[in-house]
């Protein structure tokens, strides 16, 4: 046997992306991610809550695009506020599903990165896919009530916040 064996890790500062360790996700696989996590488009239904889950998968899109170009930290990015005002509709558990399952697929790739923010990020990845699936649950057994909407709502206000704390503070604007 050659060379010389090294644990994988984090990855030393001066290393290129081809130098990464072998358990994380290859940049290419990472952009693919950002690319599908873009164009996930569930609907809950209602329209603050599916504008506010748009601006999540946005802002998710944007800390993998940030993970494949090994940078120190993400970008920032503005703060956002779900739609209001729409008619209410009954949630399309189909496309609920649908991005659970990619989310959560979309989740293990971003996890294998060795930068720490990665991990929280992909925490939430994971965590809005088991919120759209509770909802698809909550949809297939009856309308959502008025007191299901409120707690969907802390939820993705909880996401966003936890997704803002990842994300580096920008001097001067109300970004993170």
């Amino acid at each position: 046997m050659t060379g010389t064996d090294r644990p994988p890790g984090p990855a030393a500062p001066g290393m290129r992306a081809t130098d990464r360790p072998a358990a994380s996700a290859p940049p290419t696989a990472l952009l693919r991610a950002a690319d599908e996590v873009a164009g996930l488009a569930p609907d809950l239904g209602w329209s603050e809550a599916s504008g506010l889950v748009e601006g999540l998968l946005d802002g998710l899109a944007h800390v993998l695009a940030d993970a494949a170009t090994d940078r120190d930290q993400p970008r920032p990015q503005p703060l956002v506020v779900g739609a209001i005002g729409g008619t209410d509709r009954t949630p399309d558990h189909a496309s609920c599903r649908a991005t659970a399952g990619r989310l959560r697929v979309l989740a293990v790739e971003l996890a294998r990165h060795p930068a720490p923010w990665a991990g929280e990020a992909s925490g939430v990845m994971t965590d809005l896919g088991d919120l759209l699936d509770q909802v698809a649950d909550r949809t297939r057994r009856g309308a959502l009530t008025r007191a299901d909407k409120g707690v969907v709502l802390r939820r993705l206000h909880g996401l966003h916040r936890r997704l803002r704390e990842v994300l580096p503070t920008h001097p001067g604007q109300d970004v993170r």
